[in-house]
């Protein structure tokens, strides 16, 4: 019985093959202002991403962002959204989303169900991920729209929705190596 388990469980850990984040990966997202679209990104995150097409169910997905990477395109712009009225940098570094469940849409889809961490407050999003498999690199495309109020980005008179709008649309192309 020990054997059979044994090999059950390293068969298991063969499968799920690791994967590296390539350069080329980006998470980017689109806010409005005024009523005019302001894209931005987060130049600086990494992922820990498992994912066999032979069972995408059992994917599973763990990103960890930067938070002191956010680029807005200016620097006086990007200082000012550190500060604790917006992401609180300095108490908050880091965001994360950890998936709890995969779904299978199709062959080249799968929906997320995970937790996303921003600014210390949690809560659960689904998102839709397009999966590209290609020798040895696979590409995931996937967005999600949040409230930025619900974690608090935004506080004092920038609560004020019609200043800067509340939906966020956060968008991530990861791009993996599969490791030998």
């Amino acid at each position: 019985m020990k054997q059979t388990l044994l090999g059950a469980v390293l068969l298991l850990a063969l499968s799920a093959q690791a994967q590296t984040l390539a350069p080329e990966s980006k998470l980017n997202i689109t806010f409005k202002q005024m009523g005019v679209p302001v894209d931005a990104a987060f130049t600086k995150f990494s992922a820990n991403i498992q994912y066999d097409p032979a069972q995408p169910a059992a994917a599973s997905a763990q990103f960890t962002i930067d938070i002191n990477s956010f680029d807005l395109g200016s620097p006086e712009y990007n200082k000012e959204v550190l500060k604790p009225v917006w992401f609180d940098a300095a108490k908050y570094p880091t965001a994360t989303f950890t998936s709890s469940a995969m779904k299978v849409i199709s062959a080249t889809q799968l929906e997320a169900t995970g937790k996303l961490t921003i600014k210390g407050k949690t809560q659960e999003v689904r998102v839709p991920v397009q999966v590209k498999t290609t020798g040895t690199t696979q590409t995931f495309d996937g967005s999600v729209k949040i409230s930025r109020t619900a974690f608090a980005i935004g506080t004092g008179e920038w609560q004020d929705t019609s200043l800067v709008a509340d939906e966020v649309n956060i968008q991530v192309h990861a791009v993996t190596t599969l490791k030998k």
